[in-house]
């Protein structure tokens, strides 16, 4: 039995505007499904009892003392841009409301905490927007919600064996138990019943938790993670993409039936998203095997007996991921998005700017089909998450084409495009798209944020401040920094954790200076526009 108390209270920017107001509500909950125990009554009335007796002022004093902690770990400053500055702290707060380090039962649904949309299910969502703010700001929050998808390996695994493949294929939607929570159908207008595909056909969900296991291991160093659980997760979301991948007669590996990021088209083949992800996932997957036998042998023995893992099957993913299809033309430099999209029909987006439906809405569903019509960032997002496969011109040559084409008929779509452009150096497209995502929920862009916020799109933001702005990446075993402040943002402040250890950054645009501190743990090499810097503690690092 787990129990929990909560207190809340009026969020510290509110405490100058109501000096004195101390509206406090405490919480407690008990559930342990695992153990049998239905009634959650006596972890309740115990939880209720311990807030009693040690009365409210310390359960303020404790909720004020872990939120201090939060906001002094995840905090970002923003000079000169107002707006900017509430929107990231928005976010940051929504973030911090919503991960649960203790229980690694459960994970973020898509609109957190704040209702019901969705039902609380489970996405992509979860590990490509915001994982990428718990790894470097809240490391055990991150493990506790990638410990979800490892207690939740069997249900992928009985999706792929049920589905015909191998390894694990993770459910696009889940739940408690990883079973794949998708309805098969909806209704449509006028009462016409609609087939939903996602929950077969949405299959790069498997490369994207992968993905998030491995940056948390590169951020982190934890290697009792990578051993207990994350080897696990890649090795069969690995397996399952080398069975997925069918070679053919021209030689290469072709993965057909299948719907990318891109929802308006359905049971396409050789989705570039899908298969540039297929293909990081298998090299991942070979990468842990080379790992484990290298540096843990033990643990390579007990994983590959229990996965039935021998070297032939290895030499297959190596052979899987240096043929699967990807769309490139060395010609033009462009990735086709799937099969045959760029023989689709071609429609001019620009005056359709200023609509307030969907694009599916204003086309109809088999125009948008049959149409280069995107709904949010499906090449584009291939080049925001793997930035190092692609050079300068190739993610140049492929944002301009799709970019126009996207109608950004999802609250994830924005943010994608935004962290593009921040790094392309087209820092005034990055902040347009960067506030028309903030204006999601604080100004309710499209009339939908009352079934809750849309936290995948706050976890974007975070990214596209970190990662856009900022210019953050990982860079061969340490950090790296190539800042593109938009204009208007004197300066951008924020606290970072990796490996151990625990960075302040603050970069100022007018000056051009580049600031940093190691406040915590060993010395370490810090990358900073493409050069070195040795980061001491108790030395600061100040850079023109």
């Amino acid at each position: 039995m787990v129990a929990a108390i909560k207190s809340e209270r009026w969020p510290p920017s509110s405490w100058n505007r109501w000096p004195g107001c101390v509206g406090i509500r405490t919480v407690a909950r008990g559930d342990d499904s695992e153990a049998g125990h239905r009634d959650p009554g006596g972890a309740v009335r115990d939880a209720l009892e311990q807030a009693r007796r040690i009365g409210w002022n310390r359960v303020l004093d404790a909720h004020q003392a872990a939120w201090a902690e939060r906001w002094h770990c995840s905090d970002i400053e923003v000079e000169g841009d107002a707006a900017a500055q509430q929107a990231l702290r928005f976010a940051t707060y929504h973030l911090n409301s919503a991960a649960n380090p203790m229980d690694e039962r459960v994970s973020i649904g898509a609109r957190a905490l704040t209702g019901e949309s969705y039902l609380g299910h489970v996405f992509w969502d979860t590990e490509i927007y915001l994982l990428p703010f718990y790894i470097l700001t809240w490391p055990k929050a991150a493990r506790s919600l990638l410990m979800y998808r490892h207690r939740t390996l069997d249900g992928a695994r009985a999706k792929a064996a049920r589905l015909g493949w191998r390894g694990a294929l993770y459910a696009w939607e889940s739940a408690g138990t990883g079973d794949e929570a998708t309805p098969q159908w909806v209704h449509g207008a006028g009462g016409k019943i609609i087939e939903v595909l996602c929950g077969t056909q949405e299959q790069h969900i498997s490369a994207d938790v992968a993905y998030a296991v491995w940056q948390y291991w590169e951020a982190t160093g934890d290697d009792a993670f990578l051993l207990d659980a994350g080897a696990e997760i890649i090795l069969e979301t690995a397996r399952f993409w080398a069975s997925r991948a069918v070679a053919e007669a021209d030689g290469q590996r072709h993965i057909r039936g299948i719907i990318g990021p891109d929802e308006y088209h359905e049971t396409v083949d050789d989705n570039a998203y899908t298969n540039g992800m297929a293909r990081w996932n298998l090299r991942r997957g070979l990468d842990v095997a080379s790992l484990l036998r290298q540096q843990w042998p033990e643990r390579w023995a007990d994983l590959g007996g229990l996965l039935a893992l021998d070297d032939a099957e290895l030499a297959e993913w190596q052979v899987a991921a240096d043929t699967l299809a990807t769309g490139f033309d060395a010609k033009s430099g462009l990735f086709e998005q799937f099969a045959g999209f760029h023989g689709l029909e071609a429609i001019d987006l620009a005056p359709y700017a200023g609509r307030d439906v969907p694009l599916d809405v204003v086309f109809g569903r088999d125009r948008t089909q049959s149409a280069q019509v995107i709904k949010q960032a499906d090449v584009v997002a291939l080049l925001a998450l793997l930035p190092g496969d692609f050079d300068q011109r190739t993610t140049e040559l492929n944002f301009r084409h799709y970019e126009p084409m996207c109608g950004h008929g999802s609250t994830l779509s924005r943010v994608m495009h935004a962290l593009v452009a921040a790094r392309l150096g087209d820092t005034e497209m990055a902040l347009h798209y960067f506030q028309t995502a903030a204006a999601i929920d604080l100004a309710d862009l499209g009339g939908v944020s009352a079934g809750g916020v849309h936290v995948a799109a706050l976890g974007g933001l975070w990214q596209v401040a970190m990662f856009g702005f900022a210019g953050l990446s990982l860079h061969g075993g340490t950090l790296a920094f190539d800042p593109h402040l938009p204009v208007g943002w004197r300066s951008l402040g924020f606290r970072v954790q990796w490996r151990g250890r625990r960075l302040k950054v603050r970069i100022k645009r007018d000056d051009r200076r580049f600031d940093a501190s190691l406040e915590a743990g060993e010395p370490m090499t810090l990358f900073v526009g493409g050069a070195p810097h040795e980061l001491h503690p108790g030395h600061a690092l100040r850079l023109p």
